[in-house]
């Protein structure tokens, strides 16, 4: 039976039971992060941990543990989960119950949960992606966008956008129709020799694979944070996605263009991997 931690307590995973007036179900009240596990350690944790804590700071959640006692409990987890090599791992803070869209209160309760994973270290896809382009629901720009929200349902429209095309995943755009990222990915592409992703302020998730790409050093490449028009991201060399889980995701085809170049994506990928 799989053990979780909620609020510092480790419980069999059927042990966990919610309230109705939960926030987190009703409205969506709360936070994640979403780690890979590398060789029994969470990878790029104090990120992650970063981020976190900065959300909660924008949306006034208390949470009841400090960095540390994170720590603790993760490797705690993973222990009791005898991950022995790669895994996956979810933090979920949620605010507590009480009121309506006005709170009654800001403390919080957290969640990790941990599972297996057949891959130990980032590999890149043999066979590229196909992506679509989804137009119906803007993403709205703002310092909320960066976060990782369990309010979802932008993905959730866009990934369900990707099913009815028959594509593995679809690109977003932003209230100026700007492209600004996937489903669950950061997106890049390469141009002459020169990587671009949007910048933060398109309204972007501010991700943590973005950011260890971002601070990579001893590239052949320079890296531009810009908008990213249609037409830019069409015209590319190369395109690839990234997230924590994954890592790096090559990108075959957009709609009808077509991009047959991996070289970036490969050696980006050989070189997170040698700094594991």
């Amino acid at each position: 039976m799989p053990k979780i931690i909620f609020n510092h307590k480790i419980l069999n995973k059927k042990e966990l039971k919610f309230s109705v007036d939960n926030r987190a179900f009703l409205y969506g009240d709360g936070l994640f992060e979403s780690v890979k596990i590398i060789n029994r350690k969470p990878f790029n944790l104090e990120v992650h941990l970063k981020r976190l804590f900065s959300a909660s700071t924008l949306l006034d959640l208390q949470i009841s543990a400090s960095k540390k006692d994170f720590r603790n409990k993760i490797e705690l987890l993973i222990k009791e989960n005898k991950i022995i090599k790669g895994g996956n791992l979810k933090i979920i803070v949620f605010r507590e119950k009480g009121g309506k869209f006005l709170p009654e209160n800001n403390s919080t309760s957290f969640l990790i949960m941990s599972e297996k994973s057949e891959t130990n270290l980032f590999k890149l896809n043999k066979n590229g992606l196909a992506l679509g382009l989804f137009r119906d629901q803007l993403k709205p720009k703002g310092t909320l966008s960066n976060y990782k929200t369990i309010s979802a349902l932008q993905s959730v429209m866009c990934s369900l956008d990707a099913r009815k095309k028959a594509k593995e995943d679809c690109l977003m755009f932003n209230s100026e129709n700007n492209i600004i990222e996937s489903s669950n990915s950061n997106v890049f592409y390469v141009k002459n020799k020169v990587i671009y992703t949007p910048k933060l302020l398109e309204g972007c998730v501010d991700g943590t694979m973005r950011n260890y790409i971002l601070n990579l050093r001893n590239l052949d490449f320079n890296i531009i944070e810009t908008e990213v028009k249609t037409e830019d991201i069409l015209n590319a060399d190369e395109v690839f996605l990234s997230n924590a889980i994954s890592g790096i995701k090559w990108v075959s085809s957009i709609e009808d263009s077509e991009f047959p170049q991996q070289n970036v994506s490969q050696l980006l990928i050989e070189k997170i991997n040698q700094l594991v």
